[in-house]
């Protein structure tokens, strides 16, 4: 299988993670858009968007679709819960990650890498919006659902726990961290699984592409 997208977006980090819990095996193509862009990833992703795959013949952009196809081929591990309840909650964390999460945490990310990948100006008025007025209604709803909690649905890692935390792994990657006093439930739960093995090896991969995208951008200078 391959997957196609720069591991640093945060959308790609939810298959990623996916592939690797289930044991997929699986090549990286990292397109960045900026950068790379290959005519295979084109016939994957219609909309010039990632995270895409191609799976045999099958090809399939969008990665909430991608991790569905994931868990219907490969059911085992399960990461999309068998009772109804739970199901569509995890589904609702999951919806809830991929456009409140990432609209509160993308300005952080966006200006401090990508903004001069673009030739733009790295705008620190957006760093501090994000951080001190976005933010802090997200992690205090996110934490209020974790207390004494590790997992966010039925105490078992789920798709709600991946997308979640998948949306964080950049903030740490650029340096910042939540503050633990107003949020310590949210601030163990990102700890806890931080030290899950797919989680590090996307750490490292997001960690790897940033180092890529900083010597492009020294280059430019």
């Amino acid at each position: 299988m391959i997957l196609y997208g720069d591991p640093a977006s945060v959308f790609v980090h939810k298959p990623f993670v996916l592939l690797l819990e289930k044991q997929i095996r699986f090549v990286n193509d990292p397109i960045t858009l900026y950068d790379y862009v290959n005519v295979a990833f084109l016939n994957a992703s219609p909309l010039k968007k990632i995270p895409a795959i191609k799976d045999g013949k099958f090809m399939l952009a969008d990665s909430s679709a991608i991790c569905a196809y994931l868990e219907r081929k490969y059911p085992t591990p399960g990461f999309y819960p068998n009772d109804a309840q739970d199901y569509a909650q995890a589904l609702w964390f999951e919806e809830y990650a991929d456009t409140v999460l990432f609209t509160a945490l993308a300005p952080i990310y966006y200006q401090k890498v990508l903004a001069p990948l673009y030739g733009r100006q790295t705008n620190l008025h957006a760093i501090e919006t994000a951080l001190n007025k976005q933010l802090p209604p997200v992690a205090t709803f996110l934490d209020s659902q974790l207390i004494k909690k590790n997992y966010l649905v039925n105490n078992s890692f789920t798709i709600a726990d991946v997308s979640v935390v998948s949306m964080f792994l950049n903030m740490d990657a650029v340096g910042f961290s939540l503050n633990k006093t107003t949020w310590p439930h949210l601030s163990a739960y990102l700890q806890h699984h931080f030290q899950r093995v797919s989680f590090k090896a996307c750490q490292q991969a997001v960690k790897r592409a940033l180092t890529k995208a900083q010597k492009i951008n020294a280059a430019c200078n």
